[in-house]
């Protein structure tokens, strides 16, 4: 959308220049997760940090020699510091190759205050693998994910973070609910790398077909605006029908309850507080007559239905 957008209100721009960057984007997602389990790391990593000061003190104290390195072995973090598969996908991305100083400093503090934290260190259990999935997942949830510093940091360096949060925390979680002795890093054809695959290619087809068909889609849109202008209509409004017009017919395998339900959440979170309805029953009244005419061909049971 932001791209069909960015195209059509600049005044010389090619296609070809807002596709890229749309590639970029897309692209991305993949050094987000990356840097996402980075990040994790190296607030782990800290902890090392911290213990090699305090053994280097001259007169440490009892406190400095009780120091648990505990979470040092945890075999997640030695996964993540070893793992040769996520150590080249890591070098080969965009991504920053190490957390910044100053918000890594930060969450380490909340860390090692957290209850989950002292709770874990204080266990005589070592090696333990739920209790290692336990704890990671709180630093992820309750540290990271939890902490405006790091949402900032993240968005700063991420500028799409809030539209693919959910798909990248959602794969990161699966990580270490999937992984065991190695990491179960999901990069490979039928994961992360697969999906990304899988929308760029939608989002190139998605996007041409949208700019291409601007005056069709207009067109087909128009007798349905009842007493509205076409002139008064917001111009987002206009791109959030013209694609989901555009999937209805040229996606096949994307069912009609899908299309309605992501259109309309791009249109409470990108238009005016009453788009959501008026582009809702727009979309159903073209989405009823196009289905009575034969013109939504969707391949599969169910998805004709909305």
């Amino acid at each position: 959308m932001q791209a069909v957008y960015g195209y059509e209100r600049s005044d010389d721009a090619l296609p070809a220049a807002f596709r890229k960057s749309l590639q970029a984007n897309i692209h991305s997602v993949k050094d987000l997760y990356l840097y996402l389990l980075l990040s994790i790391r190296d607030v782990a990593n800290e902890v090392d940090t911290v213990s090699k000061i305090k053994a280097s003190k001259h007169l440490p104290t009892q406190e400095d020699k009780n120091f648990s390195t505990k979470l040092l072995s945890n075999v997640f973090i030695l996964n993540l510091n070893n793992d040769e598969e996520f150590l080249k996908a890591l070098k080969k991305s965009d991504a920053p190759q190490n957390l910044d100083e100053a918000v890594k400093n930060h969450l380490y503090k909340l860390m090692v205050e957290a209850p989950e934290y002292i709770e874990y260190i204080s266990s005589d259990t070592e090696f333990d693998l739920e209790e290692d999935r336990k704890i990671i997942s709180a630093i992820l949830n309750n540290i990271l994910l939890s902490n405006d510093l790091f949402l900032e940091h993240i968005e700063e360096i991420f500028p799409s973070w809030e539209d693919d949060a959910e798909f990248v925390v959602g794969a990161v979680r699966e990580v270490f609910k999937k992984s065991k002795e190695s990491l179960k890093l999901h990069i490979g054809k039928n994961s992360v790398k697969g999906k990304i695959l899988e929308l760029s290619e939608f989002a190139d087809k998605l996007f041409e077909k949208v700019i291409q068909s601007k005056e069709e889609l207009t067109i087909d849109i128009e007798p349905y605006l009842k007493n509205w202008d076409l002139e008064r209509i917001a111009v987002i409004d206009l791109i959030i029908m013209r694609m989901a017009l555009t999937e209805f017919t040229d996606f096949p395998s994307i069912p009609l309850k899908v299309t309605m339900n992501e259109y309309i959440d791009i249109a409470k979170d990108y238009s005016s507080p009453k788009s959501k309805d008026f582009i809702n029953g727009i979309l159903d009244r073209m989405m009823k007559d196009m289905n009575n005419k034969g013109l939504i061909g969707k391949t599969g049971r169910g998805l004709n239905d909305k």
